[in-house]
């Protein structure tokens, strides 16, 4: 593999003066979104895809969901409402 990028040796660098406690926090997380990278990407279906180009199609126009329709949407799903 050789050297880190500078960016990784930045971040190398800020982790070196943590604790060992946050140190392993944060290389846990590193691990699994590593092993989430080398995972090959999800299949979206027909439908899938076409709610998510309908739903990039509204973004560009500037349609948003309102502060009414995200708390009812968090309802739904048994979230606390933020």
């Amino acid at each position: 593999m050789g050297e880190f990028s500078r960016r990784m040796q930045q971040a190398l660098d800020a982790v070196r003066a943590m604790s060992p406690e946050h140190q392993d926090l944060l290389a846990a997380e590193l691990i699994e979104h590593a092993r989430l990278l080398a995972q090959p990407p999800a299949k979206l279906s027909v439908e899938e895809r076409a709610e998510l180009e309908a739903g990039l199609a509204a973004a560009r126009r500037g349609e948003f969901a309102s502060e009414a329709d995200v708390n009812a949407m968090y309802l739904r799903h048994g979230l606390p409402l933020g």
